[in-house]
């Protein structure tokens, strides 16, 4: 009974608080029909990363406690959830006072597409996959280590886990990444949920749905073509099933690391900020495009979260795509929004530099 609460708890910080959070935004997230509980639960996520980012950095300068760490971010997600329920509500009051036009079309169902429902049982057999089957990694002894170590001598970041020594200094490219420290976090908030459970059973199971949801996104937004969603998710799952070519290709990360900073970057962190690119770059006026501009800034943060690789390959796609997006479009305002989203990572740089 008692693993079954903590279970309980770490489904409500894991994916309830992400949810709720994203209510904050779901007047934009609604456009895009069809994603708007996967837009939600990415949003909601990358900006509890990005909160957590911003205090473990506080924390690590001022040697603070890793438990006065946890307690300030549950203060700041629950704030956060209760923003997103009001949110919530007020969307679903809107909608049940409007009055529903019938759609001229046909309109896509997934539930009736064999390709989407094919594509769909590869990715749960995937997570099946993951949760019987061990996917022992080499790098686990080292964060789930610095997980270990801010659990039992509450401090954050601050000696390395490599070789069991736990005396020398960390080094510095491991002081960017926050997710360690979140893992343990979410061990506290679960009642002492052990953070391998957590890493190897518990991110697969909550989040390898949400990054699929999160590319089939992406897709819809790049072709428009909601009918051939479907398609894409059969590909997209079939190729996961046989890219274990490499320790670091994409798919193995999706596969066998998603608990892991680089993977999380490349399955979660990459995607979002992609999209909200691309919907930031279609608007015409400031106003219009601010929201989407602060989920970018959101989304890099969360990158920077997730370790030194999201810090910096974050900063150069957002970077490439405001310079191409410029010579195209020729949108100088836009432009400029592009460049104070990218504010945040320049600060972590220099942080990270000195």
């Amino acid at each position: 009974m008692s693993m079954i609460f903590q279970y309980g708890l770490a489904f409500f910080w894991m994916c309830i608080i992400p949810l709720l959070a994203g209510g904050m935004f779901v007047k934009i997230l609604a456009e895009q029909k069809g994603f708007l509980v996967v837009s939600a639960m990415g949003t909601g996520l990358v900006l509890n990363y990005g909160v957590y980012q911003i205090a473990a950095m506080i924390f690590v300068l001022l040697d603070g406690s890793f438990r006065l760490l946890s307690w300030i971010y549950i203060g700041a997600s629950m704030i956060m959830a209760l923003l997103g329920v009001y949110g919530w509500y007020c969307y679903f009051k809107k909608q049940s006072g409007s009055k529903r036009k019938e759609g001229s079309g046909k309109e896509y169902k997934c539930y009736k597409d064999p390709y989407f429902l094919m594509g769909a049982a590869l990715v749960a057999v995937q997570v099946l996959v993951i949760l019987v089957m061990s996917t022992p990694d080499k790098d686990d002894a080292f964060y789930t280590g610095l997980s270990s170590m801010c659990l039992s001598y509450d401090y954050v970041l601050k000696y390395s886990a490599y070789d069991g020594l736990m005396q020398m200094p960390i080094e510095t490219r491991y002081i960017m990444a926050a997710l360690p420290v979140y893992q343990a976090s979410l061990s506290l908030m679960s009642k002492g949920l052990h953070t391998l459970i957590i890493c190897h059973n518990l991110y697969p199971l909550f989040y390898m749905p949400l990054s699929y949801g999160l590319y089939c996104m992406l897709a819809h937004k790049l072709t428009n073509k909601k009918e051939d969603l479907g398609k894409f998710l059969l590909f997209f799952a079939f190729l996961h099933m046989f890219g274990n070519y490499y320790v670091f290709s994409p798919e193995n990360f999706l596969i066998t690391r998603i608990w892991q900073g680089k993977a999380l970057f490349i399955t979660i962190s990459l995607p979002y900020v992609w999209y909200f690119m691309n919907r930031a770059w279609e608007k015409e006026s400031t106003k219009e495009a601010m929201p989407y501009w602060f989920l970018v800034a959101a989304g890099l943060l969360a990158g920077a979260f997730m370790g030194e690789t999201g810090l910096y390959l974050n900063f150069l796609v957002t970077g490439v795509s405001a310079l191409a997006n410029l010579i195209v479009r020729g949108k100088w305002k836009n432009g400029i929004l592009a460049a104070l989203s990218l504010l945040p990572e320049v600060l972590l740089m220099a942080v990270f530099l000195l």
